[in-house]
């Protein structure tokens, strides 16, 4: 498939794993919002552990927030913003160009 105009040649993959109670999940789901939202190669995916035991648990999740890129997870109490836009910057390749890179 050819990508069109409203889809980027290639996109990166973002997956939330957060619950509906957790006050920590909805900060981080703000803020990956905000950033999917300046950046059109990012895709989010947001799971929510109550309801996909299996695919949190085959994933390695063992706490929320969970942010994953690939095999690699981002974790913890606190996770600031910039923390996050670290996270997804390390995973963008090396050449990708400056209108790739997460808004700040």
């Amino acid at each position: 498939m050819i990508p069109g105009p409203e889809q980027p040649a290639s996109t990166m993959k973002i997956e939330l794993y957060r619950t509906i109670l957790c006050p920590r999940c909805l900060f981080v789901s703000r803020t990956l919002k905000k950033i999917v939202a300046r950046s059109p190669h990012l895709e989010l995916e947001t799971i929510e552990v109550a309801t996909h035991l299996t695919r949190t648990r085959l994933a390695g999740v063992t706490t929320v927030p969970t942010i994953r890129i690939g095999n690699d997870a981002l974790t913890g109490l606190i996770l600031t913003p910039q923390m996050i836009r670290r996270f997804i910057e390390q995973h963008l390749p090396d050449d990708a160009p400056e209108q790739n890179r997460p808004a700040y």
